[in-house]
This record gives C-alpha cells, sequence and structure tokens, in this order.
C-alpha cells in the first residue's frame, strides 16, 4: 500500500482525463487554459482512489492578490461567467460522453465517470489567481486559481502547484518516506470506510511527520508505519501541535473548522494500531517490535 502505482496505470488516468479535455476544448464557447491538480499530480494517489481533477481556467479575466492594483480591471462579472461556465460545462459534457454519469450536484466540481471513460474525472471551473509571490518570482509554482463554489457562491483560492512542489521536496529529502506514508494513511481510509479526514488532509499529515522518521531505505518501509502511529499519537495528546501544523503550501492550518477535527484523527490513530498489531501477529517468529521489522525482497 506505499508503494508507487503502475505508471501505466497512472497513464491511463491521464488519458482519460485528457479525452474530457478535447471533448471541453471542442464545445466551450470560451477558450480555456487546462490544468491538472490532486493527487495523480503528485503521486500520493492509490488504485482504490485515483480520479484526477481536470482545471478549466477561463481566459477573460485573471485576479490579482492585494496589494496588486489590475492594469486593466475587468468590467464584466467574474462570478457569473464562471457559473456560465460551469453550466456550459455540464451541458457538454453530457452531450459528449452520453453513456456516462455526469454528477452536478458538488459545489466545487462536476464529475464525470462510466460509459467509456475507465476513470472517473473531476472538472473544475476556475481562473488564474496571480499571487504576490507568482508577480515578484515570475515562478509558475506560485500562481494560483480561484475555484468556483457555486453552492455561495463565491471562489476558493488554491495554489496546486505549490502544494506539488513542497510534497516533492519533502519527498525528495524523506528517501521517498513522504509518499509512502500518505499512500498508507489513505488507502486505509478507504479500506476502512471509517476515517472522517479528506486524503488532503491525510497527506497533509504526513507531510509534518518530521523528516527522520520517514527516511529509511529499502527493506524498512514498515517503520513507516510506526512512524505515522506516533506522529498521530503525538497530535492526539498534544493540541498545541495539532492546532499549529499546516497544509503543505501553508494557505491553512489542518486541523480547523469545515477540515480534519480531532473525530477523524482518533479513527485514523485506531486503524494504524490496528494495522501495527495485525503486522506484528503475523509476523511474530521474526520480530516482537516495529522497530525491529525488516521487508525481505
Amino acid at each position: 500500500s506505499m508503494q508507487p502505482i503502475d505508471p501505466e496505470y497512472t497513464i491511463n488516468t491521464y488519458k482519460q482525463a485528457e479525452r474530457v479535455r478535447s471533448q471541453l476544448e471542442n464545445r466551450l464557447t470560451d477558450k480555456c487554459e487546462y490544468k491538472y491538480q490532486g493527487s495523480v499530480t503528485n503521486d500520493t494517489h492509490i488504485k482504490a482512489k485515483s480520479d484526477i481533477d481536470l482545471l478549466v481556467i477561463i481566459d477573460r479575466f485573471y485576479t490579482v492578490q492585494n496589494p496588486q492594483v489590475p492594469k486593466n480591471p475587468y468590467k464584466g462579472d467574474p462570478l457569473k461567467d464562471l457559473l456560465d461556465l460551469r453550466s456550459e460545462a455540464e451541458q457538454a459534457l453530457e452531450a459528449a460522453f452520453p453513456q456516462a454519469r455526469v454528477d452536478k450536484s458538488g459545489s466545487k466540481s462536476i464529475s464525470i465517470e462510466g460509459g467509456s471513460l475507465t476513470r472517473k474525472v473531476d472538472v473544475v471551473p476556475s481562473n488564474w489567481y496571480n499571487t504576490n509571490k507568482y508577480a515578484e518570482s515570475d515562478n509558475a509554482i506560485y500562481r494560483g486559481v480561484q475555484i468556483l463554489d457555486k453552492s455561495v457562491p463565491t471562489r476558493l483560492a488554491n495554489t496546486p502547484f505549490l502544494h506539488n512542489a513542497w510534497i516533492d521536496h519533502k519527498d525528495n529529502n524523506t528517501k521517498g518516506g513522504m509518499r509512502k506514508a500518505s499512500r498508507l494513511m489513505k488507502s486505509l481510509k478507504y479500506d476502512s470506510e471509517s476515517i472522517g479526514l479528506s486524503s488532503y488532509d491525510i497527506v497533509s499529515i504526513a507531510f509534518n511527520i518530521p523528516d527522520a522518521s520517514l527516511s529509511y531505505p529499502k527493506g524498512s518501509e514498515l517503520l513507516i508505519l510506526s512512524s505515522c502511529l506516533e506522529f498521530c499519537k503525538r497530535l492526539q495528546s498534544d493540541p498545541g501541535l495539532r492546532q499549529s501544523i499546516e497544509v503543505p503550501d501553508s494557505h491553512r492550518k489542518i486541523f480547523c473548522e469545515g477540515h480534519a477535527t480531532v473525530v477523524g484523527l482518533n479513527q485514523l490513530t485506531y486503524e494504524l494500531q490496528q494495522l501495527a498489531n495485525d503486522v506484528l501477529r503475523e509476523n511474530q517468529r521474526s520480530f516482537r517490535r516495529l522497530s525491529e521489522a525488516r521487508v525481505e525482497y
């Protein structure tokens, strides 16, 4: 469960998303840019949940972060433009993939799956959001997007490319351990169906585990299970630590209103403990503690 998905499986996920993209390009009135975000793009995805987010970025306008001032202020209505884009995208997907299931109930995305599509694709209407850091550096990882939330309606700022850059940095510093921890805990979430934490927040918890606790050579991966369990126990017992940790791009705390909860943390910790117990029972002839564990390849 810690190991990366077969590259061919990931390639096929992108191919399905490209089919959706191609149909939108041909059918939408507005010219848009298309980018990907989510776990597939940062290699923390698992087979149980390998859908992909397709950002559909409108070209009529972009937003700048304060205190930047737009050179040519947009005279249209950005919110209405995105709502219109979403409505048109829903119709386009239904027309292009008549046998697929197009779920229009999501507030931030349109989900399409089934029919001739072998992967679920989430289509996310959005606009570019030029952060101050992007304006200073012209580095694309700092460019953000604003995602339409039709339920309010409003636009929510997000920096998915910076998120991915930090995950890559952390994973390089931990010899691949950060992604292994993420996949392990996400696998537990989907296997147990009882962990009330989002995949995003689970990856963010893994991101905050100290580097030394994730940096193990091949054959010692079971120590990552021990590290995940011990860190979650620390979060349970230390409210200060729990309230201080942030998502990788630092745009919010992990444990905050509307996101990760102590209840969800307790559920994750319980499943990690059960897995650790199972591993020890099955391998009691080879080792009695996870700190002694090795996997023979």
